[in-house]
């Protein structure tokens, strides 16, 4: 019997490296979505699916548990981690870091996109001197509180 993981690996038909967590027992049908976008971002080779988070970038962390980096100003990595609310139909963006101008734009717009119109994307802390206000002006469905 296959994984989750490889499922998706099947049907996305990607070398990004998916993991899903134990503990979830059906992938939500926007996440998936959400999965799907980012896959198709050059520079996404890590995706972590939990059930109530998701993260995706270019590295991981060492050690046995390996996790996308997604800690702001981090040198070298691009990523985004997503806290999924579905009871809300919230996609709160947690983190998010870009060592390449232009990617955190592209991981926004791929995560937003894959959206139902009655679902939303939230940032409740923006310490990015300007870069949620420029994402709001191109998303109708961000709130930045």
């Amino acid at each position: 019997m296959k994984s989750k993981s490889d499922r998706i690996f099947e049907e996305l038909g990607t070398k990004v490296k998916i993991t899903v967590s134990k503990k979830v027992k059906e992938i939500h049908p926007v996440v998936k979505h959400i999965v799907k976008n980012l896959v198709e971002l050059d520079f996404i080779h890590f995706i972590r699916v939990s059930p109530e988070f998701l993260q995706a970038s270019n590295e991981v962390t060492e050690g046995r548990i390996k996790i996308p980096v997604t800690k702001p100003h981090h040198p070298t990595a691009i990523g985004v981690d997503l806290i999924i609310d579905i009871a809300y139909k919230d996609i709160q963006f947690y983190e998010i870091t870009s060592a390449i101008k232009g990617c955190g734009g592209k991981m926004v717009d791929a995560v937003l996109k894959a959206l139902p119109k009655d679902w939303n994307g939230v940032v409740v802390m923006d310490w990015s001197h300007g870069f949620w206000d420029k994402m709001k002006e191109k998303h109708k469905n961000l709130y930045i509180l």
